[in-house]
């Protein structure tokens, strides 16, 4: 091949390359003229022309009235909508029952467990069963059924006791045990010497 040949072939090739490139460029700056034109024209048929309206001049006998609409229009206050009444709950002092009547109890009592009248422990002072062994039976029911409200645990408590015990609690001020543990102290202080002296004389009856 000549070098004449040659020469034609490169020119050839570059302008093909050259018709390419002007045609990626033409095909994108159409399609953005495009794409801005149909911008342009959903802004402009979109903007309220309404604004852009001129109103007609007003005649001299137009302009008092209007002038006494605009006067009365700037002197209008907004309306109050007047909003609904607000529901007021008045709280209901609930009847304690007489056994509860030392506990601070809230208004809305949890519920008991339903076997703590088969499975709940007594304590009547007698039978041999002392204070701390019925503190001991009481924490483990306590434990078994999960009992967690702080409610729940003073009532239940309460119900453990029976006889000479019961009357005992129930002549206590009136809301003056607030929770478990100053209950169990009470119950101790009164009870775990009434219990166990006359079994510690029993065990260790006096020497001759």
């Amino acid at each position: 091949m000549n070098p004449r040949e040659l020469y034609k072939q490169i020119m050839h090739l570059t302008w093909i390359i050259i018709q390419e490139i002007m045609f990626f460029l033409f095909h994108k700056i159409l399609l953005c003229i495009l794409y801005f034109k149909d911008d342009f024209m959903s802004d402009f048929y979109e903007f309220p022309l309404k604004n852009f309206v001129e109103k007609p001049p007003c005649t001299l006998e137009q302009q008092p009235s209007n002038a006494v609409e605009d006067h009365h229009t700037a002197k209008e206050e907004p309306k109050i909508v007047p909003s609904l009444p607000i529901p007021i709950h008045t709280l209901v002092p609930r009847k304690v029952p007489e056994r509860y009547k030392p506990l601070i109890l809230p208004l809305v009592l949890n519920p008991l467990p339903a076997n703590h009248p088969e499975y709940l422990p007594r304590f009547d002072g007698e039978n041999g069963i002392t204070a701390q062994k019925h503190i001991q039976a009481f924490e483990d029911y306590h434990n078994i059924y999960e009992v967690e409200d702080e409610d729940v645990s003073l009532r239940l408590f309460s119900l453990s006791l029976q006889g000479e015990v019961r009357t005992w609690f129930k002549a206590l001020p009136e809301a003056s045990i607030s929770d478990l543990q100053q209950c169990s102290r009470l119950f101790l202080d009164r009870w775990m010497v009434k219990v166990n002296l006359p079994m510690l004389i029993e065990d260790y009856p006096p020497m001759c």
